[in-house]
This record gives structure tokens, sequence and C-alpha cells, in this order.
């Protein structure tokens, strides 16, 4: 059954020079899919790639000053993908994605704090606020509602 707590993978190993394949049950409580990459336009490479690390994505590609890409890692393993198009259409429409913080109001505090512009956070469902980044995107932000092991 596809998603089980027990997968089953093949394996092939080599050992002494002699190769053997056998199968592995792994026990593992994750989803068996998540996403692989979340792509964002910009207008300036370095400078939405030093914003999105300073909430706390961590560095894949740095960029140089004129690299059109840069990426970063989310939880998960996720990667978030900075793409530059000058003609890219950002200022004050909603980004392609949403993101999740373990403690919303200790993150919300953090971006006003740095002078990001930010919304007051809403109770109700799951709490949320949203946020500008510097190409003008709003980025929702949701408290953690994951279930089971990630």
């Amino acid at each position: 059954m596809l998603g089980a707590p027990f997968r089953e993978f093949v394996t092939c190993a080599t050992l002494h020079g002699v190769q053997d394949t056998s199968p592995v049950q792994v026990d593992d409580e994750r989803p068996a899919l998540w996403v692989g990459h979340v792509v964002l336009a910009t207008h300036d490479v370095p400078a939405s790639f030093g914003f999105y690390r300073d909430l706390g994505l961590r560095p894949v590609h740095e960029p140089r000053a004129t690299d059109p890409i840069a990426e970063l890692e989310m939880r998960g393993g996720t990667h978030f993908v900075l793409v530059l198009d000058a003609d890219a259409r950002t200022d004050g429409r909603s980004a392609p994605f949403d993101l999740m913080a373990d403690d919303l109001d200790s993150f919300h505090d953090s971006l006003e704090g740095r002078g990001v512009e930010v919304t007051p956070i809403a109770r109700g469902g799951h709490a949320s606020f949203t946020f500008r980044d510097p190409d003008g995107w709003i980025v929702t932000v949701n408290d953690s509602h994951v279930t089971g092991t990630v």
C-alpha cells in the first residue's frame, strides 16, 4: 500500500566483490511525497536571497551579483528558488505559496521589529498574517498545523 508506515525499498550493495540486492523495510511515518521546489520571480536576486535567508531559510546556492537564480532550503528539504524576472508583476500580488511557522506570534513580532510590513494576526481556523517581501509579493504565514511526523 502506498504511503503506509512501512515502505519497502530495494538496495544494491557490493561487499568483497559480491553484489547483492535485497529489500529493506523502513519504519517511516512521513508522507511518501513532498514539494521539491517553490519558485518565485524577483527583480533583485541578491536582495530577495538576503531577505529570505534572514527569515531562516538555509542557503543552497548563494548568488553572485549577476546570477539570475538563487536557492534556499526550507524545512523538509523543499528548495525555494528565486529567479530573476525584471518584467515580473509582483507588487501587491499574492505569492503562489504560503508559509508555516511554529511560533506565529514570535515570527510576526520579529518581522515587525525589522521594519517588514505585516498585517495583524487573524485568529480563527488557522491563525495567519501576511507580509510584503522586497519585491512587494504578499506572503501569507500560517501557524503550524502539521499532523504526524514531518
